[in-house]
Protein backbone atom coordinates (compact mmCIF):
# COMPACT_ATOMS: atom_id res chain seq x y z
CA UNK A 1 0.00 0.00 0.00
CA UNK A 2 1.28 3.40 -0.94
CA UNK A 3 1.91 5.79 1.96
CA UNK A 4 0.39 8.77 0.12
CA UNK A 5 -2.85 6.86 -0.46
CA UNK A 6 -3.23 6.08 3.25
CA UNK A 7 -2.44 9.71 4.12
CA UNK A 8 -5.19 11.07 1.85
CA UNK A 9 -7.74 8.50 2.96
CA UNK A 10 -7.27 9.01 6.68
CA UNK A 11 -10.38 10.70 8.12
CA UNK A 12 -8.39 12.31 10.91
CA UNK A 13 -6.25 14.17 8.37
CA UNK A 14 -9.39 15.47 6.66
CA UNK A 15 -10.77 16.76 9.96
CA UNK A 16 -7.46 18.42 10.85
CA UNK A 17 -7.29 20.06 7.42
CA UNK A 18 -10.84 21.37 7.73
CA UNK A 19 -10.05 22.71 11.19
CA UNK A 20 -7.06 24.60 9.82
CA UNK A 21 -9.21 26.15 7.06
CA UNK A 22 -11.88 27.08 9.64
CA UNK A 23 -9.30 28.76 11.85
CA UNK A 24 -7.94 30.70 8.86
CA UNK A 25 -11.47 31.91 8.11
CA UNK A 26 -11.98 33.13 11.66
CA UNK A 27 -8.51 34.73 11.61
CA UNK A 28 -9.41 36.71 8.48
CA UNK A 29 -12.68 37.87 10.06
CA UNK A 30 -10.89 38.97 13.24
CA UNK A 31 -8.24 40.77 11.19
CA UNK A 32 -11.02 42.54 9.32
CA UNK A 33 -12.33 43.69 12.69
CA UNK A 34 -8.94 45.27 13.41
CA UNK A 35 -9.22 47.43 10.27
CA UNK A 36 -12.63 48.80 11.13
CA UNK A 37 -14.91 47.83 13.95
CA UNK A 38 -16.74 44.77 15.29
CA UNK A 39 -19.22 44.38 12.38
CA UNK A 40 -17.06 41.76 10.60
CA UNK A 41 -17.32 39.51 13.65
CA UNK A 42 -21.12 39.61 13.39
CA UNK A 43 -20.75 38.67 9.75
CA UNK A 44 -18.51 35.73 10.73
CA UNK A 45 -21.20 34.54 13.13
CA UNK A 46 -23.79 34.80 10.34
CA UNK A 47 -21.63 32.59 8.12
CA UNK A 48 -20.98 30.15 10.97
CA UNK A 49 -24.69 29.60 11.70
CA UNK A 50 -25.92 29.83 8.10
CA UNK A 51 -26.08 26.06 7.61
CA UNK A 52 -28.07 25.42 10.81
CA UNK A 53 -31.57 25.97 9.34
CA UNK A 54 -30.92 23.52 6.52
CA UNK A 55 -29.45 20.91 8.88
CA UNK A 56 -32.28 21.23 11.39
CA UNK A 57 -35.06 21.11 8.81
CA UNK A 58 -33.40 18.17 7.05
CA UNK A 59 -33.39 16.24 10.32
CA UNK A 60 -37.03 17.16 11.02
CA UNK A 61 -38.22 16.36 7.51
CA UNK A 62 -36.45 12.98 7.49
CA UNK A 63 -38.52 11.98 10.53
CA UNK A 64 -41.69 12.99 8.64
CA UNK A 65 -40.99 10.74 5.63
CA UNK A 66 -43.30 8.02 6.89
CA UNK A 67 -46.61 9.70 6.07
CA UNK A 68 -47.89 7.01 3.62
CA UNK A 69 -49.47 9.62 1.34
CA UNK A 70 -49.08 8.23 -2.18
CA UNK A 71 -50.89 11.05 -3.98
CA UNK A 72 -48.29 12.84 -6.14
CA UNK A 73 -50.49 15.95 -6.44
CA UNK A 74 -50.26 16.73 -2.73
CA UNK A 75 -46.90 17.85 -1.40
CA UNK A 76 -45.50 16.35 1.74
CA UNK A 77 -45.14 18.41 4.88
CA UNK A 78 -41.47 17.40 5.02
CA UNK A 79 -40.80 19.02 1.66
CA UNK A 80 -42.27 22.32 2.87
CA UNK A 81 -40.16 22.26 6.01
CA UNK A 82 -37.03 21.45 4.00
CA UNK A 83 -37.74 24.33 1.60
CA UNK A 84 -38.16 26.75 4.51
CA UNK A 85 -34.74 25.68 5.78
CA UNK A 86 -33.21 26.18 2.35
CA UNK A 87 -34.81 29.63 2.12
CA UNK A 88 -33.37 30.63 5.49
CA UNK A 89 -29.98 29.26 4.43
CA UNK A 90 -30.04 31.33 1.24
CA UNK A 91 -31.17 34.42 3.17
CA UNK A 92 -28.29 34.11 5.64
CA UNK A 93 -25.74 33.49 2.88
CA UNK A 94 -26.86 36.46 0.80
CA UNK A 95 -26.89 38.62 3.93
CA UNK A 96 -23.41 37.41 4.82
CA UNK A 97 -22.01 38.24 1.40
CA UNK A 98 -23.69 41.62 0.96
CA UNK A 99 -23.46 43.01 4.48
CA UNK A 100 -19.73 43.84 4.16
CA UNK A 101 -20.36 45.45 0.78
CA UNK A 102 -23.17 47.54 2.27
CA UNK A 103 -20.97 48.53 5.22
CA UNK A 104 -18.16 49.49 2.85
CA UNK A 105 -20.44 51.70 0.78
CA UNK A 106 -21.71 53.28 3.99
CA UNK A 107 -18.07 54.10 4.86
CA UNK A 108 -18.20 51.92 7.98
CA UNK A 109 -15.69 49.33 6.72
CA UNK A 110 -12.57 49.87 4.69
CA UNK A 111 -12.07 48.05 1.42
CA UNK A 112 -9.49 45.74 3.01
CA UNK A 113 -11.87 44.86 5.83
CA UNK A 114 -14.64 44.16 3.31
CA UNK A 115 -12.46 41.77 1.31
CA UNK A 116 -11.12 40.03 4.42
CA UNK A 117 -14.65 39.59 5.77
CA UNK A 118 -16.01 38.10 2.55
CA UNK A 119 -13.08 35.70 2.09
CA UNK A 120 -13.05 34.69 5.77
CA UNK A 121 -16.81 34.19 5.82
CA UNK A 122 -16.63 32.07 2.68
CA UNK A 123 -13.97 29.89 4.29
CA UNK A 124 -16.08 29.56 7.44
CA UNK A 125 -19.24 28.56 5.58
CA UNK A 126 -17.39 26.22 3.25
CA UNK A 127 -15.81 24.43 6.19
CA UNK A 128 -19.08 24.13 8.11
CA UNK A 129 -20.79 22.77 4.98
CA UNK A 130 -17.97 20.28 4.35
CA UNK A 131 -18.03 19.14 7.99
CA UNK A 132 -21.78 18.55 7.72
CA UNK A 133 -21.34 16.55 4.51
CA UNK A 134 -18.54 14.52 6.07
CA UNK A 135 -20.53 13.58 9.18
CA UNK A 136 -23.82 13.16 7.29
CA UNK A 137 -22.52 10.27 5.15
CA UNK A 138 -24.67 7.19 5.43
CA UNK A 139 -23.27 3.94 6.76
CA UNK A 140 -24.00 2.27 3.41
CA UNK A 141 -21.27 4.23 1.62
CA UNK A 142 -18.60 2.24 3.48
CA UNK A 143 -19.72 -1.06 1.98
CA UNK A 144 -17.72 -2.77 -0.73
CA UNK A 145 -19.06 -2.08 -4.22
CA UNK A 146 -17.95 -5.47 -5.58
CA UNK A 147 -21.02 -7.62 -6.18
CA UNK A 148 -19.18 -10.89 -6.72
CA UNK A 149 -17.79 -10.35 -10.18
CA UNK A 150 -14.44 -11.85 -9.16
CA UNK A 151 -13.15 -15.39 -9.12
CA UNK A 152 -15.74 -18.11 -8.55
Amino acid sequence: MNSTTSFKGNPLNKIIGLSIVLSMGFLLVVLAGIYGNWFPIINGIIFAIAHLPAAITKAVSSSLDYDFNFDPASSSQGDVIKEIGQFLLAFLLVSGFYLPILLHHSLILTKTAMVLTIIGGSLIYGTVYTFSLYFDESEDSNEVDDLGGGVI
